[in-house]
């Protein structure tokens, strides 16, 4: 393998990995360890290993603000991916976060003043024609609050993204080690103000849960930056691609789900459109 290949093979392994834990995700919340509270104790082993990054001065120079908002971007975009893939459809709900390159690219023209091409309005238009068709029920609401969770923790990555573009010498480590905190950090308020009891898992559920963030999360995110940082946004937004695929099929296959006419239709208008919005991007 050359070297030329190493950030699409790391982006395909990372991506893959996305799109493929809601498994180990709802076979820990069997174990008595669900929804917030997971999301807390994973991102606690995630943010216990980036520290180790921040090392040596490597997340220094970031103002208080960057480091805020990047927290709470961060926070609400994981603990809304780990909620909604924990109840909800997982191809629906990584199709609804993959409109993140939307949410990005509106981000931009609103607060960064960045202009939107045609091509990339076509995208955004294309879409959401897709989350028309992957919602649409016809014997209950187009929107369950999974749903919802799904689209704002979408929006929130996007967000984190507009402030990365505006601050583009915040160091990787620091980013990382923001998203971790602020997934700890916007899960424990938002588990004292609905007033959330304490857990009561199956022995070794909680240290899984902080070995699968030290290890797993960390690495899968750090294969993903790689790829991502690596190579061209018309390649990467490509190769992202293969999570929405190992999410539809490792659903199709552990699941046993049905992929309907529609719902197939409606993930290519998702995919197609996300991808050629990243795009235009570059």
């Amino acid at each position: 393998m050359t070297k030329k290949a190493y950030p699409v093979v790391a982006i395909v392994l990372g991506a893959g990995a996305w799109g493929m834990i809601w498994y180990p995700l709802r076979i820990v919340a069997a174990g008595g360890l669900s929804g917030v509270w997971l999301a807390v104790v994973m991102y606690a082993g995630a943010a216990a290993a980036g520290l180790v990054l921040c090392r040596g001065g490597a997340c220094a120079g970031v103002s208080g603000r960057v480091w805020l908002a990047l927290a709470v971007l961060g926070g609400v975009t994981n603990i809304g991916f780990v909620v909604a893939v924990l109840h909800d459809n997982v191809l629906r709900v990584t199709l609804l976060f993959y409109l993140s390159p939307v949410w990005s690219v509106l981000g931009a023209r609103v607060f960064l003043g960045e202009r939107l091409p045609a091509a990339a309005g076509a995208g955004i238009a294309i879409a959401l024609i897709g989350v028309g068709m992957l919602l649409w029920r016809p014997s209950s609401p187009a929107l369950t609050v999974f749903d919802a969770l799904a689209l704002v923790s979408g929006a929130a990555f996007a967000g984190a993204n507009v402030v990365l573009r505006a601050q583009p010498s915040v160091p990787l480590a620091a980013k990382l080690l923001a998203t971790f905190l602020g997934v700890v950090g916007v899960g424990l308020a938002a588990l004292l103000v609905s007033a959330h009891g304490l857990p009561h898992p199956r022995a070794g559920i909680v240290l899984a849960a902080l070995i699968a963030g030290g290890l797993g999360i960390l690495a899968i995110t750090l294969l993903v930056q790689y790829g991502v940082t690596a190579l061209p946004v018309r390649q990467s937004s490509v190769l992202l691609l293969a999570e929405v695929v190992t999410a539809a099929f490792s659903q199709h296959l552990l699941l046993h789900g049905v992929l309907t006419a529609r719902t197939l239709a409606g993930a290519l208008a998702v995919a197609s459109g996300a991808t050629l919005v990243a795009v235009c991007e570059a």
